[in-house]
């Protein structure tokens, strides 16, 4: 097979790029070795912002009775 365009890791730029391409009508092939949107989306930023905010919630569910909210029960 051939194609117009080669990607090399699908990280963010990589898999922004070949969206792009093909939305030109471009044929694109994209290499990744392990899962597609690189750290930043499946290790790094994404998941610690998740985690970050998972952990907010529960403290403020923990918290509630202060702002007469009652929460039987919390959990994480």
């Amino acid at each position: 097979m051939k194609y117009q365009v080669a990607i090399i890791g699908g990280g963010p730029a990589g898999y922004t790029a070949a969206e792009a391409a093909g939305k030109v009508g471009l044929s694109v092939v994209l290499f990744e070795k392990q899962s597609l949107g690189g750290v930043c989306l499946n290790e790094g930023c994404i998941p610690t912002k998740t985690l970050l905010y998972s952990a907010k919630t529960y403290d403020g569910a923990r918290h509630a009775a202060k702002y007469a909210v009652s929460v039987p029960e919390v959990s994480f």
